[in-house]
């Protein structure tokens, strides 16, 4: 062939490849908006999904000042299907970050800036360990169900001054498919008026529940945590379980459980969940509580590893816990788990290593309880109000504020649902602590602060 034939020929395979990349850049499409997971001082990771696998998405990112741009990081790629359609789920650690300093993103695939004309989100790095400054989060539970109640909560969440979110499980409903999840077409969490204006900008650290715990894949590929469960030493992984009087046969379930640093403050994300077929209250105290079990490797490590972690930040005063099972509840379909209360049992190794507040799910209220640790001043809340169907409340010596569907106890009885409906905003502002209930409506109620020593 002739030098100019040749010439001729690449040329057209040149234009030909041009088309190629011209088609496939139009056929990218962001399938879920962008989300932060795994924030430290120093990394954050962005998740998204799209229709294509490859090549894969770049997040570029910087100061606000920069222009969000000066670095760039390749997504990795994990296959998921949403109802009957093949997507991608994307994740890309951003490292190099300064503690307390903001930063923006945009992602591109195939040459196409998947934002479009959106404006680049924007957060801030968490501020470094024993910081004293001050700061908010949201505490949500039971939430993903897909409903109205949900966008509202979830939007009262994304105007309010909480810098991350901390969820107490039930992330989505009924059993914790990549279906139930959603994507902007659609679903319970990433469908575009659920998290789509909590996540761009505010870290999230989920506990997990016993809806989704046994179709628990989504969650792990959903909401990875590397990072802060590997430098806790926590566990955040599927592992075989067996051995324990309620299960006849071994099942993979996912261990999630780590804590984090967030200024002055030591954050425990626990699992106190379990299967409802193989045991619910009493499958998760033989696996996670009740100490090691003869054959299953992975039962009573998250007991061992809370008793290490917490001798470890023994000098570490301002500690929460956040974790499904309710230790008092006023519910008669989500009671008080009993496996758990006591001196002896979690309550007790909480209570007597300087946690002064745990959060807690299930039970479909909102509930503040006092403390129930002789000489501790450890208080629990249920904060089960995210969007799934309430239930009603009963009082009980324990409880202090409680309300439910059309029930209350030492508080008025609500007259609409969207007065139980809330998440909380926990502030932090030196050595106090206070929490703020807050419904759909955006009223506030039950308003309490804690000193801490």
């Amino acid at each position: 062939m002739s030098f100019l034939g040749t010439f001729a020929s690449s040329r057209r395979l040149s234009a030909l490849l041009a088309a190629f990349a011209f088609i496939a850049a139009g056929c990218t499409q962001l399938t879920r908006y962008p989300y932060l997971t795994d924030a430290t001082t120093t990394s954050a990771t962005i998740n998204f999904a799209t229709n294509l696998g490859s090549p894969a998405p770049v997040v570029a990112y910087g100061r606000p000042s920069d222009g969000c741009g000066g670095r760039s990081m390749a997504a990795t790629v994990t296959p998921i299907t949403v109802g009957s359609t093949s997507e991608y789920q994307h994740k890309a650690v951003l490292n190099g970050l300064s503690a307390g300093i903001s930063y923006c993103y945009r992602m591109s695939q195939s040459g196409v800036d998947l934002l479009g004309s959106d404006a680049s989100p924007t957060f801030v790095a968490p501020p470094a360990t024993g910081s004293s400054a001050s700061f908010s989060f949201a505490v949500l539970g039971d939430w993903g169900a897909g409903t109205s109640d949900e966008s509202n909560v979830l939007g009262r969440i994304a105007s309010s001054p909480a810098k991350f979110v901390m969820t107490v499980g039930d992330n989505v409903y009924n059993s914790g498919t990549q279906t139930e999840y959603g994507d902007l077409s659609g679903g319970n969490v990433f469908a575009p008026n659920y998290w789509k204006p909590v996540g761009t900008t505010k870290p999230v650290y989920l506990a997990q529940g016993n809806h989704g715990f046994t179709q628990n894949l989504p969650y792990l590929q959903n909401w990875p945590e590397p990072t802060v469960s590997q430098a806790s030493h926590g566990r955040l992984q599927q592992d075989s379980y067996c051995c324990i009087p309620t299960m006849a046969a071994s099942h993979t379930y996912a261990s999630a459980w780590y804590a984090f640093d967030w200024g002055s403050a030591r954050f425990y994300v626990l699992e106190a969940a379990w299967s409802d077929s193989n045991g619910g209250y009493q499958g998760d105290f033989d696996a996670h509580w009740n100490g090691p079990v003869s054959g299953c490797a992975a039962c009573g490590t998250e007991l061992q590893w809370l008793q290490s972690d917490l001798a470890a930040h023994a000098g570490t005063s301002m500690k929460f816990a956040f974790f499904h099972y309710p230790l008092h509840s006023d519910s008669s379909s989500q009671p008080s788990d009993t496996y758990l209360d006591g001196s002896s049992a979690l309550e007790g190794v909480l209570a007597h290593n300087g946690v002064r507040i745990v959060f807690n799910g299930h039970a479909h209220i909102y509930e503040r309880n006092l403390p129930q640790i002789a000489g501790t001043p450890m208080v629990s809340y249920v904060t089960g109000g995210g969007s799934a169907a309430l239930g009603s409340v009963h009082c009980s010596s324990f409880d202090a504020y409680a309300i439910g569907s059309s029930s209350a106890c030492h508080a008025p009885v609500p007259t609409s649902t969207s007065q139980v409906f809330h998440y909380l905003l926990v502030t932090v502002n030196g050595k106090q602590v206070t929490v703020t209930p807050v419904n759909e409506n955006g009223n506030t109620f039950d308003v309490k602060t804690y000193a801490f020593p």
